[in-house]
């Protein structure tokens, strides 16, 4: 099920709601395209001031699935990126993004808080573009990425002690200046969930 159906302009399908909405946000043909204002970011580090205002477009979803997105995006600052989200709260979310990276190049990264947050770099891409995929067996979640949408690539797995019901979706996010702009083509949620996390299949 795409959860895009039914959005356009600024009107959105039900079921979708915003958490820290954006200034700058559209669908235009299916596609959400959105401008996060600086500083905005998801991010928890033990021991100093952290982020919990990037502007997220979620869907409650309960038990086991499999979300994936297609973000193409405008990174022009370390830390910018197009994200795929699950969030059961403050303290206790996970991201999967498109990144800038401190030395400028673009990488898949993953962030789990439970509740700190930690920073783990993968993959380098060529253009700030792919498919993200986040998938839950209870209390394991797999993540993956593709360039085609087809081929996915593993990312990691984790344990997080999740409720059963929680917020599935996407955000843009600018720690530390303007400029970022992010588009994802689609939201696709389904109850199943990825049958092997490692081979990604």
């Amino acid at each position: 099920m795409n959860l895009f159906d039914g959005c356009e302009g600024n009107d959105l399908a039900s079921g979708l709601e915003w958490l820290n909405e954006p200034p700058v946000w559209n669908f235009e043909e299916g596609r959400l395209q959105v401008v996060p204002k600086g500083e905005t970011d998801f991010f928890r580090p033990s021991g100093r001031q952290g982020n919990d205002n990037a502007g997220l477009l979620y869907a409650w979803v309960e038990g086991d699935f499999t979300a994936q997105t297609r973000v193409r995006a405008e990174l022009v600052a370390l830390g910018d990126a197009g994200v795929l989200t699950v969030r059961a709260s403050a303290e206790q979310w996970a991201k999967l993004c498109v990144e800038r990276s401190p030395i400028g190049d673009l990488s898949i990264v993953s962030v789990i808080t439970d509740p700190w947050s930690d920073d783990a770099n993968n993959e380098l891409l060529k253009e700030a573009e792919a498919f993200l995929r986040i998938s839950r067996q209870g209390s394991v979640f797999g993540m993956h990425y593709s360039l085609d949408g087809k081929r996915w690539r593993f990312v990691r797995t984790f344990t997080c002690e999740m409720p059963s019901k929680v917020m599935v979706g996407v955000h843009a996010q600018a720690p530390f200046q303007e400029g970022c702009r992010a588009t994802f083509d689609s939201l696709e949620v389904s109850p199943e969930p990825v049958r092997d996390f490692r081979s990604g299949e």
